[in-house]
């Protein structure tokens, strides 16, 4: 290893100014990355259970005892400014292709969350027919630019079976 070094700086003066230079370049990188690095800004949603919690959601309905399930729809703004967003609530028993569904959105709910701010909202689904369903939430969210509220690619997809008693 010494004699790497001693070669280094025995040999000419045109490898020393590379390597100068090398060094010099990369901590303007590293000083430029820390300067122009984006916050890390995100929109966090979530579908809970009654109990607000992420373990006990329902997979069995039963149609005269307990068709009905209640869930907790979760988003928090991490973003550096207001959003005005979007949960649509589609329901289906056909297979998930893709998300979003191509199809209406059986209910909707909207909220402004200003920066920081966390919007909870509890939902009650009935279901008066028998079958495996698919409960897909997906967040929408407004863009300025595009005046349209755009898909944000967050979804919870529940899969619940309903049945006669």
């Amino acid at each position: 290893m010494q004699k790497i070094i001693k070669q280094f700086f025995e040999g000419d003066n045109h490898t020393i100014s590379i390597a100068i230079a090398l060094i010099i370049a990369f901590i303007l990188l590293i000083f430029s990355y820390i300067a122009f690095m984006k916050p890390n800004e995100f929109v966090s949603f979530s579908i809970l259970d009654e109990q607000k919690e992420a373990k006990n959601y329902p997979e069995l309905l039963v149609i005269g005892e307990n068709n009905t399930c209640k869930l907790w729809i979760v988003v928090e703004n991490h973003m550096e400014k207001s959003i005005n967003c979007k949960v649509l609530l589609k329901i289906t028993k056909q297979p998930i292709q893709s998300i979003p569904l191509q199809m209406e959105e059986n209910r909707s709910y909207n909220a402004i969350l200003n920066k920081g701010e966390k919007w909870e909202r509890q939902v009650e689904i009935s279901f008066n027919e028998t079958g495996d369903f698919h409960l897909v939430f997906e967040l929408w969210i407004y863009d300025d630019k595009t005046k349209n509220f755009e898909f944000s690619n967050n979804f919870c997809v529940l899969t619940l079976k309903v049945i006669e008693a």
